[in-house]
């Protein structure tokens, strides 16, 4: 798959410059020489992008059923997938200033791990686990002057660097304060996992009165199984390839996110439970479990994966190919 990438990028280029001489500027007239105005600009695409997502109430539910009323509190989520650039770029910084990782990540599917980025530096990263994706989150607040979310202490003061397995490689580490139970400033301004209830929120919102079912792909309309134009919003099982994808090539949902369903699994703050039993406000799962809660549907699974109301649960030690993590914040 990335010797097709390879390809296309190089014929893009090829064909970019072929076409320059005649690209950004109106054709003259015979005998015109006055200066034309360019009609092209190159848009830069932010990849680091948040989008504000507004407080309301809506269902939050599981396709196979359980709901609850859930109040969510204004908050920021990421306009993308993290990608392997950033991933990168704070990890190098990260690790000349205290910080220590279980995982180098990699290029989407099939990248190397660790290794600089390339053309498909815009691939969501993979092979990194909980743990890693909640000290990135620490390093990325700092390295931006912001307050770290995710600390060892109640107080506040020592934010979590480590995110390396130690005795806890194949199970969970229920201490409080360690990277499975952090304590967790939720009034930080840094960067997290955004919860469960956030997620759904922003990937079935409409006009904050109206919300898609949750057994559509972000964005679609149409039930997973029936959709005519699940393709359009995400990449899956009948369309990927077998591969990740750059993000933001699939359309976007109603509040302008990407990739919300398809291209990889995205881990979210919450330990896998059932729902609670009335109405709540921005609740965050229990205080303990087993399993983290990933959702959303990835590039080698069917349209049934890709239902916003679909989820599931895996130890905070796992990585694989197909599983990435978004950012949140609660204040810029």
């Amino acid at each position: 798959m990335r010797k097709v990438f390879l390809l296309l990028f190089f014929s893009v280029f090829s064909l970019t410059v072929l076409s320059s001489c005649g690209k950004g500027t109106t054709p003259a007239s015979p005998g015109d020489s006055t200066t034309q105005t360019p009609v092209t600009t190159e848009t830069v695409t932010d990849y680091r992008a948040m989008v504000s997502v507004p407080a309301g109430t809506f269902t939050q539910a599981e396709s196979a059923g359980d709901s609850f009323s859930h109040t969510i509190s204004a908050y920021y989520i990421g306009k993308y997938e993290v990608i392997y650039d950033l991933w990168y770029e704070v990890r190098q910084w990260a690790l000349n200033n205290g910080y220590t990782f279980a995982n180098t990540g990699r290029e989407g599917s099939d990248g190397t791990f660790g290794a600089a980025p390339t053309f498909a530096k815009t691939e969501p990263v993979t092979y990194i686990n909980w743990r890693d994706m909640i000290v990135w989150c620490n390093a990325y607040s700092q390295m931006k002057g912001k307050t770290p979310v995710y600390c060892s202490d109640a107080a506040f003061t020592t934010c979590i660097k480590d995110s390396t397995d130690g005795d806890y490689g194949n199970s969970r580490n229920a201490t409080a304060g360690s990277f499975d139970n952090p304590y967790v400033n939720w009034s930080a301004n840094g960067y997290r996992l955004p919860t469960e209830g956030e997620w759904q929120y922003a990937a079935r919102y409409k006009n904050g009165t109206e919300w898609t079912s949750p057994d559509c792909a972000s964005g679609d309309s149409a039930k997973h199984d029936v959709s005519t134009t699940i393709g359009d919003y995400c990449w899956y099982s009948g369309n990927a390839l077998a591969d990740t994808h750059f993000v933001g090539k699939k359309l976007d949902n109603d509040l302008g996110i990407y990739d919300m369903s398809g291209n990889v699994y995205e881990w979210v703050w919450d330990w896998s439970a059932s729902y609670p039993s009335g109405p709540s406000s921005d609740y965050r799962g229990p205080s303990l479990g087993n399993y983290r809660v990933f959702i959303g549907g990835a590039y080698n699974y069917p349209t049934y994966y890709q239902q916003t109301g679909d989820r599931t649960g895996k130890f905070p030690h796992i990585e694989d190919s197909f599983t990435g993590f978004r950012l949140a914040c609660s204040g810029l």
